[in-house]
């Protein structure tokens, strides 16, 4: 059982929807005045106080995405209350709050646990220098300007795999497989699933197929050339390369964590209704 005072909400400040479920929210589970209550897509990530045992988000996939970079180091679980389009990630609408909201405090509830990607970026440079990121979704190897191509060659397990002439390259964990890596010719995967797939984004003349990978697997991707090319983080952060730098993608330690009470099948009904999928072709 979670008790009121360990939970915390981070809220997508541009939902005009926002400040009414916070009133809301503070209503129902009795919430203190100094609840730590906090606003999404800051530009820098504030510190989860310590006894905070549930975050609960109020925005859309974007909002979880911020804001597992703070609470998956933590290992809080995140219950995502949807004010966006789709809201994947989300566990509940915002008209069932007043009904069940309480529900999720009590003990009829269980973790899922969702892989994430470490990528690290590197260069092969005199000053070599290396930045490690976590995400959720995917990274996106590409240029910064449309109708560009970039060159991109890709090891795994430290053997050559494939030379990539592409719009982009998406490397995606099984939660981002039904986001920009579907669009792209992608398969979905079971978000218990810790496999990592790769999708290139309209390759020209070499093999356009999504590749499924262990887990275990370390994936290098190195910028032969393009000017512009960027590496773009869960949509959320934008790395600029140059030409020998090195991305490399491992499964990260983290996971990312989400309070559930609904049956753990969920995933195929929400495909059904979010994505419109004809399960029939499946």
């Amino acid at each position: 059982m979670i008790a009121a005072n360990a939970v915390g909400i981070i809220f997508n400040p541009e939902s005009s929807r926002a400040g009414g479920l916070i009133a809301a929210l503070k209503s129902i589970l009795s919430l203190d005045e100094d609840t730590w209550i906090v606003p999404a897509y800051s530009d820098q990530y504030p510190e989860i106080p310590e006894g905070i045992a549930l975050i609960i988000t109020l925005g859309g996939d974007g909002t979880i995405l911020w804001s597992t970079q703070i609470a998956a180091p933590r290992e809080i679980p995140i219950l995502g209350i949807n004010l966006g389009r789709v809201g994947f990630m989300t566990e509940i609408e915002p008209d069932e709050v007043r009904d069940k909201i309480s529900l999720y405090l009590e003990d009829n509830t269980w973790v899922e646990e969702r892989s994430m990607l470490q990528i690290t970026v590197n260069s092969s440079g005199p000053d070599k220098l290396e930045a490690a990121f976590h995400v959720l979704n995917e990274v996106v190897i590409g240029r910064n300007t449309i109708t560009r191509l970039v060159n991109l060659d890709v090891q795994v397990d430290d053997i050559d795999f494939m030379s990539y002439r592409a719009d982009a390259l998406i490397v995606a964990t099984a939660t981002g497989s039904t986001g920009y890596a579907l669009s792209a010719g992608g398969p979905l995967i079971h978000p218990e699933s810790t496999d990592i797939i790769t999708v290139p984004v309209a390759p020209h003349m070499n093999m356009g197929r999504a590749m499924v990978l262990p887990s275990r697997s370390k994936i290098d991707i190195s910028v032969v050339s393009a000017p512009g090319a960027v590496a773009s983080l869960d949509g959320r952060i934008d790395i600029s390369l140059e030409p020998d730098q090195v991305i490399t993608v491992l499964k990260s330690p983290y996971s990312a964590r989400f309070l559930r009470s609904r049956d753990q099948g969920r995933f195929y009904e929400m495909v059904n209704r979010k994505l419109k999928v004809n399960t029939d072709s499946f």
